[in-house]
């Protein structure tokens, strides 16, 4: 299968997630953009205390575990395509096994990996200059996760969760407001190694669905190794408890909305940073607009949100 080929899948096994939730919540999309401007530094309730999740480029690979990766139905192929020979979902999904080499040739890294179960040796192979594979996890980031966060209580950037019946096949999605706690239930293997790590969560509702996110970035390739992150999804502690913000203002972050009369902070903490911001040369220094995508334009005039416009 084609690089292009991969990507089309990638984004048809996903894009229940995207329409759902993340078309809502630019804030989600936009951390490794604000980092690369040079944004200010994270607030408080953006501190995150999580564990060292540490990297591993793909030439570092000697000795690590991986996991094979399920899939759901509705994927096309049952394929591990990095694979070489017939290695497939519905026989290696959920098998664990070790890297026993690695080598390059012409611009594709070949890995070799021993089968802990059987000991039987499968190779696979990245597109060239991908350095990732498809289909496999690390398995220290999943035993991370599971030691760290499981019985845990988190607070959700996101405005929903994703519910999977495997037997009829069905993705659905839980509404959430922003910010709402969940408590992670369970840690388990996602669909894709761009986002290997499920965290099964329950509302306070006690509705139960899922999230998978990219902890250390291991096998991630590299234009989506600083999405989904943990610290883009998730917050350790209560933000109402860190911000004692009148009710009129929680009620439009919760609902990822702004207001008249919010702060910067407020705004971020709602909507994220702005593409661009402006400082109108011939306005009075205290005078900002901030540009959002979807042509959503914020105009703030000593420190407050003054007009906006959709």
């Amino acid at each position: 299968m084609t690089g292009f080929a991969r990507i089309i899948l990638i984004l048809t096994v996903t894009l229940a997630f995207a329409v759902a939730g993340l078309s809502q919540d630019p804030s989600t999309r936009r951390d490794l953009k604000t980092r690369e401007k040079g944004a200010s530094e994270p607030s408080p309730a953006e501190v995150q205390k999580k564990p060292n999740s540490p990297f591993y480029p793909i030439s570092s690979w000697m000795g690590k575990r991986f996991i094979f990766l399920s899939k759901p139905k509705m994927t096309p192929s049952d394929t591990y395509e990095d694979f070489v020979g017939a290695v497939n979902c519905s026989k290696y999904a959920g098998r664990t096994a070790k890297v026993v080499w690695i080598g390059e040739f012409s611009g594709r890294v070949h890995v070799e990996f021993e089968m802990e179960d059987t000991g039987q040796r499968v190779r696979a192979r990245t597109i060239p200059h991908k350095e990732s594979i498809s289909g496999i996890a690390l398995v220290e980031d999943l035993d991370q996760a599971r030691a760290h966060w499981v019985g845990q209580t988190l607070w959700c950037k996101e405005m929903f969760l994703s519910s999977y019946d495997g037997q009829t096949d069905n993705l659905k999605t839980i509404k959430l407001k922003k910010y709402s706690p969940v408590k992670v239930i369970d840690v388990a293997v996602g669909w894709g190694e761009e986002r290997p790590v499920r965290f099964i969560l329950q509302t306070a509702a006690g509705e139960q669905g899922f999230l998978d996110i990219n902890l250390s970035g291991t096998n991630v390739y590299p234009s989506a190794r600083d999405l989904f992150r943990f610290e883009n999804v998730f917050l350790v502690e209560d933000p109402r408890k860190t911000y004692k913000w009148p009710p009129r203002i929680w009620s439009a972050i919760e609902n990822n909305q702004v207001v008249t009369g919010m702060t910067a902070e407020q705004v971020r903490l709602s909507w994220g940073e702005p593409e661009k911001i402006n400082k109108p040369a011939s306005v009075s220094a205290t005078s900002e607009q901030w540009v959002y995508d979807g042509g959503r334009i914020l105009n703030f005039r000593n420190g407050t949100l003054a007009s906006f416009q959709k």
